[in-house]
């Protein structure tokens, strides 16, 4: 991305910034202050107004007001009427002219038209003291004349360059205080996520349990029942406490052990899911290809709650006693995995796994982090299919 002088620098001839107000008014009283001493200074010496003097300098007033407006216009116009006024005797509000264009055009100005107005200055400047008698009057004065433009030229550029750290300095400002909006948000959606895929998939498993122990009704169904509602709230409990001890800036949470590859591994997490489908009557069929054991930590972790978040949707809404199919790959440089599973009725199952879509979003969101893509759907036999695949392994 360009920095803020080198955009400024590609914009067109008669681009400029606009100038700060103030700088605009005093510049009008300065002008005004030499306009008004060339026409006294002609009427203490005894001559009659000054008509040719107070015309160019009221045009050249003009000009000064041009400057409110854009910059380059005023500047083109000042060079005419200093040109102007070397038909005239007016002198100070001509030198006064010159020498603020030119600061100001360093100002604000790009590069090719300020070093013309710099240049053609220089060469009024030649003729202007090329009209005087005394040769070394003129030298003197074409010095001096030299010295101030060229002070003001070094002047609005010194102020230019301040003004383009500044607005880089702004821009960077802006930029980091965006990154970090986005930061906020996307930490945010992740909790949101996380949370979601937390309680989502043991109150699932708890509703499910319960469930199956009432339909049943015989009195290993109720105690196994109550294991598995056990685990899972013990498991939901530390994963919500193990998040907000995360979010604690204190860390007032520290005793809490922090979460580890073995409880994100995907290994561990398929088998312990899959264990929990055949607990509520689901047929399931668990295969691993590739050595899914060399996939770095966070892979596993995006894969550990990509499962359990299709795992609970099967469990949701799948139906009692369907099958379920699940593959976890890993190639040379990629991985992924396939849960596909029968459903009781296609219509219920859409209604279903459309109700909310935020378990589908957030599949997609993890894939994409790791940039895989993720897809899900019905195939031609009727199975609703969850297709995670392209993760990069490292």
């Amino acid at each position: 991305m360009p920095s803020v002088a080198e955009e400024f620098e590609s914009q067109g001839f008669w681009y400029a910034r606009d100038l700060n107000k103030w700088l605009l008014v005093v510049v009008t009283l300065l002008f005004g202050i030499a306009l008004g001493s060339d026409i006294i200074l002609e009427m203490l010496e005894g001559k009659s107004f000054p008509v040719e003097i107070a015309v160019a300098g009221l045009l050249s007033v003009g000009c000064v007001v041009l400057l409110w407006v854009r910059v380059t216009w005023a500047a083109v116009v000042g060079l005419v009427m200093v040109a102007v006024s070397l038909f005239t005797e007016g002198l100070a509000y001509s030198l006064v002219l010159a020498v603020l264009l030119v600061g100001i055009g360093a100002m604000v100005t790009t590069k090719l038209f300020r070093r013309t107005l710099l240049a053609a200055s220089l060469v009024w400047t030649g003729f202007l003291t090329n009209q005087l008698e005394e040769p070394i009057n003129g030298l003197v004065l074409m010095a001096i004349m030299v010295l101030l433009i060229m002070g003001s030229y070094g002047l609005g550029s010194a102020f230019r360059k301040v003004t383009n750290a500044r607005l880089q300095s702004r821009r960077e400002l802006e930029e980091v205080e965006a990154a970090h909006r986005e930061s906020v948000a996307a930490e945010r959606k992740s909790i949101a996520r996380d949370l979601h895929d937390i309680v989502a998939h043991d109150i699932t498993i708890i509703a499910m349990q319960s469930r199956a122990a009432q339909m049943t009704g015989t009195e290993d169904s109720y105690r196994t029942a109550v294991e598995v509602i056990g685990e899972s709230s013990r498991a939901a409990l530390q994963d919500l406490r193990r998040m907000l001890n995360l979010l604690q800036e204190d860390g007032a949470l520290d005793d809490i052990p922090s979460s580890s590859a073995t409880e994100l591994d995907i290994r561990t997490g398929a088998a312990t899911f899959c264990q929990q489908l055949r607990g509520l009557g689901f047929t399931v069929t668990y295969e691993l290809d590739g050595d899914v054991a060399a996939l770095s930590r966070s892979v596993h972790a995006a894969l550990y709650r990509i499962l359990q978040e299709c795992t609970t949707n099967v469990a949701r809404y799948a139906g009692h006693g369907q099958t379920c199919w699940v593959l976890i790959w890993s190639g040379e440089e990629e991985a992924g995995l396939t849960v596909s599973n029968t459903v009781t009725s296609r219509g219920r199952a859409v209604s279903r796994w459309s109700s909310s879509g935020a378990g589908l979003i957030g599949i997609r969101d993890r894939a994409a982090a790791f940039g895989g893509t993720a897809r899900a759907g019905f195939d031609r036999k009727g199975h609703w299919v969850v297709t995670v695949q392209g993760l990069k392994k490292d």
